[in-house]
């Protein structure tokens, strides 16, 4: 009861913080998603390249191509005029790319030469460069025609030279895309937590100390216990609702930018985010107990900052180290906090079935790892130098 109502009234203290409520109702849960998570979703829906979408592209000389012409159309481009200094209009972006055709175009492709072609792009401009990914695509097409009939003119199989027949088949659901979007989800969770109770257990000891409050505090009738357990108590609400508003933010980013527009098969509905959420829940508990150790141990609201923000790398460290290097999901990996979310998380979103094994290892590894972190606190408070 006695942490309860220490847990009130830090609680209480910190709704008055703007800074404390700042970042953990709106910046980690809502701008965080929208910064990073609608950059990486809208940086993939750039790279990826729909043929079936009707584009135009402007091409000089087109009159000595006709036959590319007429392949460019049956292939949903509309083809226009070039303006007059084709390389001038595509890098002020009047417009995206022209292709020009050279004069010795017919010639050569009658004589059965490389028959030459210009593509003006520019590669600063995401637009131009996805235009001539696409029109790249389709003359690499249209070039693969032209060889196996002009192998067939002359009598030759055009299979003669397709001494190798290569398939290759992704095992994946979704490609390297669907994997940075999988770990997107657990990113912005666990990185919103620690931000959620960053200033407020930053605020119960080291701010506490620094206003000279915490040693009428510790005057009081009451356990070092009971004021270690009520200040986390009060850093896990906060922590608690910033992940919930993160939930709810990234279920309404994905409802505003769809996977299928990408073309993956993955899920960001009620239910995935739900599940997540939940596979994520012990860190709230490991996350909190991190945050008041940590802000035990330092003297100074200064020195708090510093330390915790040299520990903001380690929610961050999972997301980047799985973008280059391959852990596999085993048993090894799950007892480990934030990595095995990362690991389950991933799978949740991918639509893969989760052993409850490993749900149980996650659990017990995490809880533990909190565990020890309280027994520091508690450790860190029974002392006289919490006062110094």
């Amino acid at each position: 009861m006695k942490a309860f109502t220490v847990m009130i009234k830090e609680i209480i203290d910190n709704l008055r913080d703007r800074q404390t409520v700042f970042y953990a109702l709106l910046f980690g849960p809502v701008l965080l998603p929208l910064l990073i998570g609608g950059s990486i979703v809208a940086s993939l829906k750039q790279l990826s390249i729909d043929f079936d979408v009707v584009t135009t592209v402007a091409v000089e000389n087109r009159s000595s191509a006709p036959q590319l012409m007429e392949f460019l159309y049956s292939n949903n481009v509309d083809v226009v005029d070039a303006p007059d200094n084709p390389e001038q209009a595509v890098r002020r972006g009047d417009v995206d790319v022209v292709l020009k055709v050279m004069p010795a175009f017919g010639d050569n492709l009658r004589a059965g030469q490389p028959a030459p072609l210009t593509l003006f792009v520019n590669e600063a401009d995401k637009e131009s460069g996805k235009q001539a990914r696409k029109i790249r695509a389709l003359l690499s097409v249209y070039e693969r025609t032209l060889n196996n009939l002009r192998m067939q003119h002359r009598g030759m199989d055009p299979n003669i030279f397709n001494t190798l027949d290569i398939t290759q088949q992704d095992v994946s659901q979704d490609g390297a895309g669907g994997q940075l979007l999988a770990s997107l989800l657990p990113f912005l969770l666990i990185v919103s937590m620690v931000m959620g109770g960053f200033y407020l257990a930053i605020d119960t000891t080291a701010g506490e100390r620094e206003r000279q409050s915490l040693e009428p505090l510790l005057t009081l009738p009451l356990r070092r216990r009971d004021l270690v357990l009520g200040k986390f108590g009060a850093t896990f609400c906060f922590v608690l609702l910033s992940g919930l508003l993160t939930a709810i933010s990234v279920f309404l980013l994905f409802k505003l930018f769809p996977t299928d527009l990408l073309g993956s098969n993955m899920r960001f509905d009620g239910i995935t985010i739900t599940k997540a959420f939940l596979l994520a829940s012990p860190l709230l508990v490991f996350i909190s107990a991190v945050l008041i150790a940590v802000s035990a141990f330092t003297r100074s609201t200064k020195e708090a900052q510093t330390y915790l923000g040299l520990l903001m790398v380690i929610p961050m460290a999972p997301f980047f180290a799985l973008q280059f290097i391959t852990i596999r999901n085993a048993v090894y990996s799950m007892p480990f906090p934030m990595l095995s979310q990362y690991q389950l998380l991933e799978r949740v979103v991918l639509g893969d079935a989760i052993p409850a094994l490993f749900i149980v290892l996650s659990v017990v590894g995490t809880l533990a790892s909190a565990g020890l972190l309280l027994w520091l606190a508690f450790g860190l408070y029974s002392k006289d130098r919490i006062l110094m």
